[in-house]
């Protein structure tokens, strides 16, 4: 894969998990800790925090997407950040689709990671020739 190609699918990667992280929590934020769903047994500061992740994840990647170093950093962080929330969920969420959904944000961090870390241009990395 090509470091743009890369890097342009790690921008939209992150932007689809912080537009689900962002809405998806509502329901559990509106109805409480002990809303059915899947987010029944997640304590409420994970759901709380991943939401606030998610809504500045969708400005970061705005501005990753247009190559911006504060979007780039923020993103890189932002993910690491929903990386480690998501990290006890696989092994005690409370049913297998929190434990999947753990699993798939923690790999999805992983890839946005280092597809942004593996990107180079020449306008954030001059030539010394």
């Amino acid at each position: 894969m090509q470091q743009a190609t890369l890097y342009k699918t790690a921008v939209i990667v992150h932007f689809l998990v912080s537009l689900f992280g962002a809405f998806s929590a509502f329901p559990a934020l509106l109805g409480g800790p002990e809303t059915p769903g899947i987010t029944q047994g997640i304590p409420q500061i994970v759901i709380v925090l991943g939401s606030l992740l998610g809504v500045m994840g969708i400005v970061s990647a705005y501005g990753a997407w247009h190559r911006q170093k504060w979007g780039i950093w923020l993103t890189i962080v932002l993910e690491a950040a929903n990386g480690l929330l998501a990290l006890p969920g696989v092994l005690f969420a409370p049913n297998n689709t929190a434990r999947f959904l753990a699993i798939l944000g923690v790999a999805s961090a992983v890839f946005v990671i280092v597809g942004m870390l593996l990107w180079s241009s020449p306008s954030t990395h001059p030539s010394n020739g």
